[in-house]
């Protein structure tokens, strides 16, 4: 993939999350108006959940980094790679992967975002309709009255049941990467979405942007001489 594909994919992606937030922000102010939304500088827990993102986003973030940020990505990387591998399926490596690759390698000392102005739109969304504390909590982990009450403390109209984040964020966003995915498709003869970490390392690995070029010929083989090639870490969307 040329520099010049390359750096049209990151305008493209700045744009729309510019489209986003300025949607979001208008939904704030009219449905969303008066529903309590937790987030707020050093909350930190959602960002122990595993993320994907769209292949624009993850252009635009390694753009972005730091030498110290690379280097974090990079450990995260080993951690990641390491529990896909001893995961039997994406039920399973969605369940264990706070306690097996911990925090967001973006994720600073303060428990804030350092890379706040480009997170991906599927970070953008994630809107508590709770305490932080709640967005720690493994619902499987807790104590079947304890998690039965939290449920059916959940307004089904506005939160993405069985989570406490409003779903109207993150039904916007879901439209959002889509087109990113399909403008992908434009630049490249196919889409491509996958763990956020995983994607912001990929940009930065030599051969990386000549296998994209390439197509899905090119692509499956360099995913799997780095074992990445499990579907709950990278997808390939084919038109």
């Amino acid at each position: 993939m040329s520099t010049e594909m390359t750096a049209a994919l990151i305008e493209l992606s700045r744009q729309r999350q510019a489209e986003f937030d300025s949607e979001l922000s208008a939904w704030r102010d009219s449905d969303g108006k008066g529903l309590r939304l937790w987030c707020g500088p050093g909350c930190g827990n959602c960002c122990s959940l595993a993320v994907n993102t769209t292949l624009p986003e993850a252009l635009a973030i390694a753009d972005s980094l730091t030498d110290g940020q690379r280097q974090q990505v990079a450990a995260a990387i080993a951690r990641i790679t390491t529990h896909a591998r001893e995961s039997t399926d994406a039920r399973g490596f969605l369940a264990g992967y706070r306690r097996a690759v911990g925090s967001c390698p973006f994720l600073d000392a303060e428990a804030s975002c350092s890379i706040y102005p480009v997170r991906p739109l599927a970070c953008r969304a994630l809107l508590a309709t709770r305490p932080p504390d709640w967005c720690g909590v493994n619902l499987a982990e807790l104590p079947e009255l304890e998690r039965n009450g939290f449920l059916a403390s959940l307004d089904r109209n506005v939160v993405a049941f069985p989570t406490h984040y409003a779903a109207t964020p993150q039904e916007l966003a879901a439209n959002f990467e889509r087109g990113l995915v399909f403008a992908t498709n434009r630049f490249t003869g196919f889409g491509m979405t996958g763990s956020l970490p995983l994607l912001v390392w990929l940009a930065g690995q030599d051969g990386f942007a000549g296998a994209l070029t390439g197509g899905p010929p090119a692509i499956v083989p360099f995913l799997a001489t780095h074992r990445i090639q499990r579907s709950y870490l990278v997808q390939i969307n084919v038109p």
